[in-house]
């Protein structure tokens, strides 16, 4: 589902996120990047690299970027918009990553680990690419706990895909609000992420909790 998802969302994907997040967006990406505390030496696979937003703030500090993603089109607006010889582009699926184990120093991926839907097999690999020692940053959606919940579904479920429908495909928004309702919780998902073989996996909430960032390290 998420080739075609996201092949026929590419052009107003950039447009879409600052719209619907106030261009909180810019701000979460800053705080995985800063996570991760990327620098010249380090080897970064960006996965589900889409239009390469995250990328770009590690490209910043002057780390060597893999952006990876399924979605070909994602990739070719990602290439358009950063032209820089240390950001190479990689396309395929993550449950078998055309890396040899051991590759990466780091790992980000910024909305993307909810659209795996088999989490463990896809972490399995994950861990496969990192080097000993490597640290991986996640960034994702959440459904959050507090006194926003509900509004915050009511957002996501009808103000959201009708917007959507003006610029882009309805579908897409309705299947955005229904994956982050049925992903794992945080504490879910760090129990996979150390079930994998990472250690001590760190939660952070951003905004009441209805986005988190993720981080572990691949023991030394």
């Amino acid at each position: 589902m998420g080739k075609t998802l996201f092949d026929g969302i590419d052009e107003r994907y950039d447009f879409l996120n600052r719209l619907f997040s106030a261009c909180l967006d810019i701000w979460w990406r800053r705080r995985m990047v800063g996570k991760l505390a990327p620098s010249k030496d380090m080897l970064v696979l960006d996965l589900a690299t889409g239009t390469g937003d995250s990328a770009s703030g590690i490209l910043g500090k002057g780390a060597r970027v893999v952006g990876f993603d399924l979605s070909l089109n994602m990739l070719a607006r990602a290439k358009q918009k950063i032209r820089n010889p240390i950001y190479q582009l990689a396309a395929g699926t993550v449950y078998s990553l055309p890396f040899r184990t051991g590759t990466f120093d780091g790992l980000t991926c910024a909305f993307g680990i909810r659209n795996m839907h088999e989490t463990a097999k896809a972490l399995d690999e994950i861990f496969r690419v990192m080097k000993k020692g490597g640290r991986i940053v996640l960034l994702e959606f959440s459904m959050p706990r507090s006194f926003i919940r509900v509004p915050y579904s009511f957002y996501l479920k009808r103000v959201m895909p009708a917007i959507a429908a003006m610029f882009s495909e309805r579908d897409a928004y309705l299947y955005l609000a229904e994956s982050i309702e049925a992903f794992h919780s945080p504490e879910e998902l760090c129990r996979l992420i150390e079930g994998t073989g990472f250690t001590v996996c760190k939660k952070t909430p951003l905004c009441f909790g209805n986005v988190y960032i993720h981080e572990a390290t691949k023991p030394v």
